[in-house]
């Protein structure tokens, strides 16, 4: 039987909707294969269950969107769903590679449920979960720690470096921004704080001292007052969040010392995640520590790419650039101070 292809048609556009479909997709392609091709019942029963696990982690998604945005078909998709998972069951269980009527059966079953629940239980549920960016009440303002909650000067670091070693502040910033990847690592969790402080002593051409390193490195922020007093006044009201490509030492020797981090219900840093923004990885992270849709939330970034990716992602992302622009912005997004 041939493949099912996946077509543009069957785009739902939103969130990772898609994207689970085509994994459905390749693993119900991989299960009518292996009955095709006449394989073995521990490897038909090995497609079955892996189809069946991540069938139930797609509709659990799903069913979460749908219950959030009200969705008025949601018991129908929800007895949908179980139904596909019931008769995976019984295939599995009755599969004969011997009875060619239950073959055709499971072939047809498995194309017809698929094209028939994406292009018509699914389709309908669009313009709903579409609509809900709009009526979602915010429940959660995440923060950006550089220049939003803190001002940063790496100029600082460096001027430190260059007292520790003797080498001119240009080629430090020459060698370490723009000749090595050691800063976007260290904050990626690619490497640890040792090799980091290795790596920058490699290029300064000598072993910096760990306690004068630290020093150096992590004394480059100055507070933003107008967003603590901000942070202190959405409190009482919402959940916030703290979602920020940083490092350990940054987070050890700068983040947890304001006097606004115990004020963080979530708290999500690109080394813990093994990412840097704008990977979707972060914004997932935060979304589930804080148990709400990414609709339900507001992300403010210094960096326009990132509040951009933020919006794609489904929150409502703001770019920060002035306090007085930010309170607008809030304003703006339904945010009540």
């Amino acid at each position: 039987m041939a493949h099912i292809q996946w077509k543009d048609r069957y785009n739902i556009g939103y969130k990772d909707i898609d994207a689970q479909h085509k994994v459905l997709l390749t693993l119900l392609n991989d299960l009518i294969d292996l009955i095709d091709q006449d394989g073995t019942p521990e490897a038909v029963s090995g497609i079955f269950q892996r189809l069946c696990s991540y069938a139930l982690t797609h509709f659990a998604n799903e069913e979460r969107y749908l219950k959030a945005a009200g969705y008025p078909g949601l018991s129908g998709q929800e007895s949908s769903h179980a139904d596909f998972v019931h008769q995976l069951l019984v295939f599995n269980q009755a599969f004969d590679p011997a009875d060619p009527r239950l073959l055709e059966e499971t072939r047809s079953f498995l194309k017809d449920w698929y094209l028939d629940h994406i292009l018509k239980s699914d389709m309908d549920y669009v313009s709903c979960v579409k609509r809900y960016y709009s009526e979602a009440a915010i429940k959660a303002v995440l923060f950006d720690f550089g220049n939003v909650v803190c001002q940063f000067d790496n100029a600082r670091f460096l001027e430190g470096l260059a007292s520790l070693c003797g080498r001119p502040t240009e080629d430090l910033k020459v060698a370490l921004y723009q000749q090595s990847t050691l800063t976007q690592d260290y904050e990626a969790g690619r490497i640890d704080s040792m090799a980091f402080r290795e790596g920058v002593s490699a290029l300064c051409g000598m072993d910096l001292p760990e306690a004068d390193f630290i020093r150096v490195y992590t004394h480059i922020f100055t507070p933003i007052e107008s967003t603590f007093e901000l942070i202190r006044k959405l409190k009482p009201r919402y959940q916030l969040g703290l979602l920020s490509n940083t490092s350990p030492w940054h987070l050890e020797h700068a983040i947890q010392t304001t006097d606004v981090f115990p004020l963080f219900d979530s708290v999500t840093l690109s080394f813990k995640v093994g990412a840097n923004k704008p990977d979707p990885r972060l914004f997932e992270d935060a979304l589930s520590k804080l148990g709400l849709m990414a609709e339900e939330c507001v992300y403010i970034d210094d960096r326009q790419a990132f509040a951009q990716a933020a919006t794609a992602h489904l929150m409502h992302g703001i770019t920060y650039t002035t306090p007085a622009a930010l309170m607008a912005d809030l304003g703006r997004a339904k945010v009540a101070i």
